[in-house]
């Protein structure tokens, strides 16, 4: 992959992050579109039922297939994961669609393929036009249940370009390159080998995208027209941290995204224990992430998503759940602290099953703090099995885009009520305030005598400091880790935690990209929460800091 080495020109695309991390290595086409054309047949009478045997027959094959699919990913990635299966087995069954096509079949005289294509595509062109979010989520499982129907009737099935050619690895050591992310996609795969994904559509949203995330594999979305030019074998680097894609990069571009190790850096062993006066935990969407993490020694979980649960399942869970899932995350990094961030609903992370009214602008309406005190009935579920776990473990409940200290104090004031009701008590329980809104940080020593902990969300508040869509690939440009006004508002925040005796540490991905750590350690945040894939890089370079400061490492 040297500059000798190339034989096509660089090309460079720009999409969205899903997963942050950088890898480099060839390219493998996947591709779910081989049957986009299907042609329209016309059927003798005499011929009708066994047409429509054939579609009832894929029907209960896919049945039983999503079915199998759905208990091997809640066995091998989570739960909540699995229902995404089981969910479009639902939407394939439902009454009305499937009289739709024997109807089609029998009355239209055609042949099953292009009934099954043109209910389909008709109920996806429909749902994805819709206001209610809920229902525009919905189409992605429509064209991946159209797909799947189409496979097995005509006995194809989504495949790599270069499959059957000596030189496929099916994936292998390869970064995927495809039209979409699709959750059927994601199960044809070995994951564990796949150094990263880049995709042309697909949101940060999706359903496979979340599947991405809980697996941790570097992937990029919305990078058009990267199929067209593409071939299986390019050199492709992945920037997951910029949401850029180059294609055929010569060696000292690939150099300068991802720097070769230096020698004091190869020759230094990570260490197990971050040193002293600095913590090092994980961020976590799952079982697996917290697994993840305590396989790499963090100190703990710095930020455990409690979104991504519901999202995953699309369906709000209730108390029981809920327990048996936390428990289940603490039993995972045992005598460690978790941090769970309460709902964090709105803007890039909605859960569409709320029927939410459609906001004009829902990065800045009903999200985060906001919406837990305007749903009394879905804040006391989550905080109730949390109270029930502090009974036998440490908690620390952290609440996401806090506006000011009023907005805290009533959130406190809901919590106490809820422990009085469920006859426990608040030991066990730490109190704490995600900084993501720049009013939030300019009343930050307010906030802090209400609270016993402070969370930097560096990707909300870099979006807000400076009117940036992070998810709008034509104004990324602004979003700038490195900015000095961002450096100094976090400086305050420094100030306000120590003033206050008060821990401050920082969860947003900022706190991962190369660098950062040290620079972070310099203005006085000691305690970083990163992804768990990143932990032994991040330790690495906090133990370069202390022995560079002359601190060494904890006993």
């Amino acid at each position: 992959m040297g500059d000798s080495q190339q034989s096509r020109p660089m090309a460079q695309y720009q999409g969205l992050s899903i997963t942050s991390g950088k890898v480099t290595g060839p390219a493998c086409l996947f591709s779910a579109e081989h049957h986009r054309a299907v042609e329209e047949i016309s059927v003798a009478d005499h011929d009708i039922p066994a047409e429509i045997g054939r579609f009832d027959k894929a029907l209960q094959a896919c049945s039983q297939e999503l079915e199998t699919i759905a208990m091997n990913v809640a066995n091998n990635v989570g739960m909540a994961e699995g229902e995404i299966f089981l969910t479009q087995k639902h939407i394939m069954n439902d009454g009305t669609i499937v009289q739709q096509i024997r109807s089609g079949i029998a009355q239209g005289k055609k042949n099953a393929e292009s009934v099954i294509v043109r209910v389909f595509s008709a109920y996806e062109n429909k749902f994805s036009s819709m206001d209610d979010q809920y229902l525009r989520e919905r189409a992605t499982d429509i064209g991946e249940i159209r797909r799947r129907l189409l496979d097995n009737i005509r006995e194809t099935k989504p495949r790599f370009l270069c499959e059957g050619q000596a030189h496929c690895l099916r994936g292998s050591n390869r970064i995927i390159v495809a039209h979409e992310l699709t959750a059927d996609m994601m199960v044809h795969m070995n994951f564990e080998k796949v150094r990263g994904i880049v995709t042309e559509h697909g949101g940060i949203s999706s359903h496979a995208a979340i599947i991405a995330r809980s697996l941790g594999i570097p992937a990029i979305s919305g990078a058009r027209d990267i199929m067209s030019f593409v071939k299986c074998g390019d050199a492709v680097l992945l920037d997951g941290d910029s949401g850029t894609v180059y294609l055929n990069p010569p060696q000292s571009l690939i150099a300068r995204v991802i720097p070769p190790q230096s020698k004091a850096q190869s020759d230094l062993v990570c260490a197990l224990e971050s040193p002293a006066g600095m913590e090092l935990c994980a961020n976590a969407s799952s079982i697996e992430d917290v697994r993840q993490a305590c396989q790499f020694h963090a100190d703990g979980i710095g930020l455990f998503r409690t979104e991504i649960l519901f999202l995953k399942a699309d369906r709000l869970l209730d108390e029981e759940e809920q327990l048996a899932y936390y428990s289940q995350v603490v039993a995972a990094l045992p005598g460690k602290t978790i941090t769970f961030r309460l709902l964090d609903v709105g803007g890039d992370k909605p859960l569409p099953f709320l029927r939410l009214k459609k906001e004009r602008n829902p990065y800045l309406g009903w999200r985060g703090a906001r919406f837990l005190l305007g749903s009394p009935d879905i804040f006391t579920a989550q905080i109730r099995p949390l109270i029930r776990l502090s009974k036998k473990s440490k908690i620390r409940i952290l609440f996401p885009m806090v506006v000011d200290a009023p907005q805290q104090q009533l959130l406190n004031k809901a919590v106490r009520e809820i422990i009085v009701s469920e006859n426990g008590a608040s030991d066990n329980i730490e109190l704490g305030a995600m900084f993501e809104v720049p009013s939030a940080c300019l009343q930050a020593a307010k906030i802090f005598e209400f609270v016993d902990f402070g969370s930097i969300g560096s990707n909300d508040l870099i979006q807000y400091l400076f009117a940036v869509d992070r998810t709008n690939e034509q104004v990324s440009a602004d979003y700038d880790p490195d900015h000095p006004v961002l450096w100094g508002m976090l400086a305050s925040l420094v100030d306000a935690a120590n003033s206050a005796h008060k821990n401050l540490s920082i969860c947003g991905e900022m706190a991962g990209r190369e660098g950062m750590p040290a620079k972070l350690l310099d203005i006085g945040i000691k305690s970083l929460s990163v992804s768990p894939r990143l932990v032994p890089q991040v330790r690495k370079e906090m133990v370069e800091y202390a022995v560079k400061m002359g601190d060494g490492l904890m006993d």
